[in-house]
């Protein structure tokens, strides 16, 4: 039955074209994103459930103030 329904709205084939585009931009982003943010802020942000939460002369170069 939902075949049927979906063969006969004209133009539907276009949607899994466009679903592919845009799933591939998000990723393609999300790669960019990563590549800019560097491994080094990954690991200071790895490492911040270990800190002391008491520790003022914590040298957290990506905190916003």
């Amino acid at each position: 039955m939902y075949k049927e329904v979906l063969r006969s709205i004209e133009g539907i084939g276009i949607f899994p074209s466009i679903a592919l585009v845009i799933f591939l931009a998000f990723f393609v982003g999300l790669i960019i994103y990563l590549i800019k943010k560097g491994r080094a802020y990954f690991q200071d942000v790895a490492r911040l459930p270990l800190e002391d939460p008491d520790d003022t002369n914590n040298n957290n170069k990506y905190e916003e103030s």
